[in-house]
């Protein structure tokens, strides 16, 4: 299961994904430490948290899914930038993003890698 990959990449607490999806910190330590599994609605409802397949969080496929299928359709550069994204390093991304807000002008980072 790649709960805790997903949370860590998010930098998010136990704590703060269990209250998003009405579920224990307790829980979430043990299915994190795949001591336990969660039930169905709470595999379905992390899913959704974290904007991937039900799949992709059990580790069956690396492959994210449609897990939210009211987003509008890329356009192939948005798909051609999303896959050079996914290939970076952690440290790509941050130089990466900080690139692009400084091309927008921004001075406060919207994105954290």
């Amino acid at each position: 299961m790649r709960l805790k990959e997903l949370r860590e990449e998010k930098k998010i607490t136990q704590k703060e994904v269990a209250e998003a999806i009405g579920g224990t910190q307790s829980n979430l330590a043990k299915w994190e430490k795949e001591k336990i599994q969660p039930a169905a609605d709470m595999i379905i409802k992390l899913a959704d948290f974290f904007g991937v397949s039900a799949d992709y969080l059990l580790g069956r496929t690396d492959d994210f899914g449609n897990a939210v299928a009211s987003l509008p359709a890329l356009s192939e550069d948005e798909n051609g930038l999303l896959a050079l994204y996914r290939g970076m390093t952690r440290a790509q991304k941050a130089r990466f993003l900080s690139y692009g807000e400084g091309l927008l002008g921004t001075d406060t980072p919207k994105f954290k890698s």
